[in-house]
């Protein structure tokens, strides 16, 4: 009966344990970052910006119509003198008076300004939508920087808890020997050590993770559930060769069609300092209401008029003491300094990439020999294991065959990951982290 009520527990405590784990799928943690991260946000936000200065209605295209209305009251003490001699005096008169007129002006030609400024403005949407696909990219490397972190500590984590158990095995032996007088205190001692030094181990570990569970969280901008897990597995891709990524990097690296873009800002921005030599046509039309009411004392005793009148004025700034000139020059000049730029990224993203290619290269090498020292790593502590229960070697030996282990196992597990982010890394200087095999 009581073995039935501790298998009866064990089941429930573990269904509690797989119900208090959640895992977070790449997927998952890749739609989270699209959704609430705040950077995304921000440029989403930037994009509705800049598509709203792209508007016609927003570079003066429609007439603009302006209305004034106004009202006066007076109370003045006039004093008349008429021409038969006849004088007049008041005290307080009221007169008052309204007005209200429509005003109607039409920019009816600037130079070409608000065409070239429409074309900057366009140009600028396109360069807001390339800002938010570079958000999009550094977020997703920042993401499974540290995505991947989390995996690598959760993995060493259990590798911890083996090496724990190991230990716990063996001072549970060495307590048992030492009853029976077969081992001295000093070997119950060392394991005891050894004991809580892998016990620290797992304490400083689960702050590692903790930490970088928070970390995730904060790029997520997302709460979790306590202690969530992640997927510890990897899969590396088929990459394509070097020389494919390299001759695309120019249609698909985000910094260069950046650049490429601030070239054609800067042309676009030498035609706008070519408008100013052109005059400027304006249209316009007013129609008003005028009422007014006199004081006693006045020849009229009311006004009232209404009218429209229509005009055209043209402006031309013949000559403006050379500034001009200067704005013009200084186009062309930054215009040539784009094109400098462009070729300056050029060369640092084909340096980044061959260094990332070499890197991951590398770091695929290191990871596959040292899948290699893990199995010999395993297969040399299993000897020493059978050697310490035959009281073959000492603790020291044991000891040190169970610190290769642990350190074969925590270097071919960074060594893993390492090279996975190498990967991706690569994907994104090449622009296509979004389509990598996560």
């Amino acid at each position: 009966m009581h073995n039935k009520v501790l298998v009866i527990l064990l089941i429930f405590t573990t269904i509690f344990e797989c119900q208090s784990q959640e895992l977070l799928t790449k997927e998952e943690a890749v739609q989270l970052a699209l959704k609430k991260n705040f950077n995304i946000k921000i440029a989403e936000n930037n994009i509705r910006i800049a598509e709203g200065n792209a508007s016609k209605d927003n570079l003066g295209y429609k007439p603009t119509v302006t209305v004034n209305a106004g009202a006066n009251y007076n109370l003045d003490n006039p004093t008349a003198i008429f021409q038969d001699g006849r004088e007049v005096s008041l005290n307080f008169a009221p007169s008052n008076s309204e007005s209200i007129a429509a005003n109607v002006n039409y920019v009816l030609f600037d130079g070409f300004n608000r065409q070239y400024n429409l074309e900057r403005n366009q140009a600028s949407v396109s360069v807001s939508q390339l800002n938010a696909r570079l958000a999009l990219e550094s977020i997703l490397l920042q993401l499974f920087q540290a995505y991947y972190d989390i995996a690598r500590l959760e993995v060493d984590y259990d590798n911890l808890e083996e090496i724990l158990s190991i230990s716990k095995d063996r001072l549970k032996r060495a307590e048992f020997s030492f009853v029976y007088g077969t081992v001295t205190s000093l070997d119950v001692s060392n394991a005891e050590v050894d004991v809580n030094t892998d016990s620290i181990a797992i304490l400083n570990q689960s702050l590692l993770l903790t930490n970088a569970r928070n970390n995730l969280e904060f790029i997520l901008n997302s709460r979790l559930p306590d202690n969530f897990d992640v997927e510890t597995s990897v899969v590396f891709a088929p990459l394509i060769t070097k020389e494919d990524y390299i001759d695309g990097l120019k249609a698909t690296n985000v910094n260069l069609l950046l650049a490429a873009s601030d070239i054609s800002l800067s042309e676009i921005d030498e035609r706008l300092t070519m408008t100013t030599k052109l005059p400027t046509v304006n249209l316009s039309a007013d129609y008003g209401l005028n009422r007014s009411k006199n004081n006693p004392a006045s020849f009229l005793d009311r006004v009232n008029s209404n009218g429209l009148t229509g005009g055209v004025s043209l402006s031309w700034a013949a000559f403006d003491g050379g500034r001009r000139k200067i704005q013009e020059q200084n186009a062309k000049i930054n215009r040539l300094n784009q094109g400098l730029n462009y070729d300056l990224i050029y060369e640092q993203v084909l340096r980044d990439f061959e260094n990332a290619w070499s890197d991951y290269q590398n770091r695929l090498r290191v990871w596959n020999a040292l899948e290699q020292n893990v199995v010999t790593s395993r297969l040399n502590f299993e000897r020493s294991e059978e050697k310490y229960r035959l009281r073959q070697i000492t603790n020291i030996e044991f000891r040190q065959a169970q610190s290769n282990l642990i350190n074969a196992l925590t270097a071919q597990n960074r060594a893993k990951y390492d090279a996975k982010l190498s990967e991706l890394l690569v994907y994104n200087i090449a622009g296509k982290i979004q389509e990598a095999v996560y």
